[in-house]
């Protein structure tokens, strides 16, 4: 019997493989001030439309609020915060918890990404805050996990069509012609 974190592996593994190859690896500053821009672009909406999301009230999952690390990052590496695009996110606990597993998923791969900063002189005092506070814990993403498998099968659906959404809008927030840092 399949699970659901490997049905919506599954179904967003192209969309997250895309992802991944824009954002790469941090090999000097402007790459990594590239990514703090896409991040910022992409967090902010997404972390608003999930912590005003009703079903945030009843979930045993809550959104951790990671910008005020992100934004102290931006400043450290004198960034401007930059535009982003709204996010839209349907009402219920599907789109809810589909939505929540690519935000809350990301901090695995910031475990790898947060040790790339490091030779560039960045840490959890300095530049990669956000970064340090997304891999910090792992806790987070194991009560999501709960609160997905809680989902009946009929929801799944939904629930992917979020994750979709949740990845398409970042891959648009990383490639942004506006997303040229200073």
């Amino acid at each position: 019997m399949i699970e659901i974190r490997s049905f919506l592996r599954g179904e967003t593994k192209e969309l997250h493989r895309e992802l991944d190859a824009i954002v790469g690896v941090f090999s000097n500053r402007a790459e990594y001030a590239r990514f703090l821009h896409g991040t910022f672009r992409h967090r902010v909406p997404v972390e608003a439309a999930l912590s005003d999301a009703a079903p945030v009230r009843v979930s045993p999952w809550q959104p951790r609020k990671l910008l005020p690390e992100l934004e102290a990052d931006l400043a450290d590496l004198t960034l401007a915060c930059p535009a982003s695009e709204p996010f839209h996110l349907s009402n219920d606990m599907a789109a809810f918890l589909g939505a929540a597993y690519v935000l809350e998923g990301s901090a695995l791969g910031a475990r790898v990404l947060v040790k790339g900063v490091e030779p560039l002189g960045f840490g959890p005092e300095n530049g990669a805050r956000y970064l340090s506070a997304q891999a910090g814990s792992l806790d987070s993403w194991r009560t999501l996990l709960v609160a997905l498998e809680g989902l009946d099968r009929p929801a799944w659906d939904a629930a992917a069509q979020s994750a979709k959404a949740v990845f398409l809008h970042a891959i648009q927030a990383f490639t942004s012609e506006e997303l040229s840092p200073a």
